[in-house]
């Protein structure tokens, strides 16, 4: 089954902030692969093309290297931990490196995963908040250098506990004279480190991971910065993510997803949360819109199979941004809305290539990947 990633299209967010979190799915769900293929509890080496496209990065090329390995092989039904370095080359010269490494221990009740990771992003930044415009793009270009570690133990049933670490050296080599960074008014926009520790509650008992037909999603993160863990910045970063999945007839399955996350304190910039882009609301660049607070709902109906692999789907979506909870609104029109087609590369495992065409209020966007969105 590993043969179907001859062609590897991965899932990007359009900003910094999120880059790592698409390399930590795709080393759970390929782990996930590996352990249902049955490996036979030995290593194994898989080397693969990278190939993506959305509007804040352009084309994607690169290549990983899978590395499957055994903690406990003595345990027949354990998943297998795996290292996954990751290279990454945009045609807008934007360059990420992943060093990913997934543990897996005790029967699989602990999980521990690691992910260093190099950016050199070149960006557009509109200002903060709602009320902002495409007219007011300004290029910059951003220098990151950080891990994010994600501890978490089985603790009863589908539900794990466990610790959330971020730490970030965060740095703009390019500014536009003539932009709102370059003023020094924006927070983030000096040399700095940021590093933040909190607790995660997870909940998953969905019967897939790349393409659920049924099931529950639920991820809490609280995040806990200051001085004292050697972070420029003192803030609090709290994260909701809920999912659900019900099959509604043959071949077609609805899809939801409730996302929040607010952030308190002194914030810099470049963790501001983003309403836009590949795992957000499709449709708006992944700049545009960012603030303290964000939330988002959005739907989304999938039908597998319309003529052999190819499926297709639906999908709709509403958020805001807000520089705090009681300001977020629905009379902000930011919604979205769209359709694309899948192709599925395993049905054994579910795992689709996904091209969406999103529309927003006055944006709109392309976007080819690996795997549904949510």
């Amino acid at each position: 089954m590993i043969l179907l990633c001859l062609l590897l299209l991965l899932p990007m967010t359009s900003s910094a902030q999120d880059k790592a979190a698409p390399v930590k799915e795709l080393d759970q769900a390929l782990t996930e692969t590996a352990a249902a293929d049955s490996l036979a509890n030995t290593s194994s080496t898989v080397l693969l093309p990278v190939l993506g496209y959305t509007p804040d990065t352009g084309m994607m090329l690169g290549g990983t290297v899978l590395q499957f390995f055994y903690l406990e092989p003595e345990f027949t039904d354990c998943r297998p931990s795996v290292f996954s370095p990751v290279f990454i080359y945009t045609l807008k010269n934007q360059i990420m490196v992943y060093l990913g490494l997934g543990l897996n221990w005790d029967e699989n009740r602990n999980a521990l995963n690691v992910v260093p990771h190099y950016l050199k992003f070149p960006d557009q930044f509109y200002g903060i908040g709602r009320d902002v415009s495409v007219d007011d793009e300004e290029a910059y270009t951003s220098k990151r250098l950080g891990a994010d570690l994600d501890f978490n133990r089985k603790v009863w049933g589908n539900w794990r506990l466990g610790l959330s670490y971020r730490l970030i050296k965060h740095q703009l080599s390019e500014v536009d004279p003539e932009g709102q960074l370059a003023t020094g008014t924006v927070n983030g926009t000096e040399d700095s480190w940021l590093s933040g520790l909190g607790p995660a509650l997870i909940f998953d008992n969905r019967d897939n991971t790349w393409a659920p037909d049924r099931g529950w999603f639920l991820q809490a993160v609280a995040r806990f910065g200051g001085s004292d863990m050697g972070s420029d910045y003192t803030y609090q970063e709290y994260t909701l993510d809920l999912r659900g999945y019900w099959t509604v007839g043959e071949n077609t399955v609805l899809a939801g997803q409730y996302l929040t996350t607010r952030l308190e304190g002194d914030v810099p910039f470049f963790i501001l949360p983003r309403l836009g882009g590949d795992t957000a609301l499709r449709g708006y660049r992944g700049g545009l819109y960012m603030d303290q607070t964000r939330a988002l709902g959005r739907l989304e109906l999938r039908r597998s199979h319309l003529w052999g692999r190819l499926g297709a789907v639906a999908f709709a979506g509403i958020g805001d941004v807000a520089p705090s909870p009681e300001k977020l609104t629905l009379g902000s029109e930011l919604w979205s809305a769209g359709f694309g087609l899948r192709y599925m590369l395993d049905p054994k495992e579910r795992v689709n290539i996904r091209m969406d065409i999103g529309f927003g209020n006055g944006d709109s966007g392309f976007y080819l990947s690996l795997g549904e969105a949510f």
